[in-house]
């Protein structure tokens, strides 16, 4: 669960299971297009132009903003709820989430988290890149 060696098991283990976003690589850089464009570091070994960022549902908080990512359902179960987000990009993201305060459907939030929960993969062979 906390070091996955590839996208299948990082994805299979945990529920709800990881999001997966494609991003661009740049001077060690990943740009998340789904995440309004987020610019986080890459691991010293990527290379080519294209990576697969993971990043699990609990790892992730939302925040009402003027972004183009936007609420879509939320799931309430009990005291955590699942925030299905849709990004510009057509990708989906979750989010889990506590506590009571909703975000309505159609809501614009921003997505945050701490740089170093993201994981990487490598497009192709779907390896984790570390």
């Amino acid at each position: 669960y906390q070091d996955p060696a590839n996208k299948f098991v990082a994805g299979f283990i945990g529920s709800p299971s990881m999001n997966f976003l494609s991003a661009t690589l740049s001077g060690g850089k990943a740009t998340i297009p789904a995440l309004d464009g987020r610019v986080i570091s890459a691991p010293p070994e990527a290379s080519g132009t294209e990576i697969i960022v993971g990043l699990r549902p609990q790892h992730l908080s939302v925040s009402p903003s003027d972004t183009n990512v936007k609420v879509d359902i939320r799931e309430r179960l009990g005291g955590v709820a699942y925030d299905y987000l849709l990004a510009p990009t057509g990708e989906r993201i979750v989010v889990e989430t506590r506590g009571d305060e909703a975000i309505a459907s159609g809501t614009a939030v921003q997505v945050d988290f701490i740089d170093t929960d993201a994981l990487f993969f490598d497009p192709a062979t779907e390896g984790r890149i570390r």
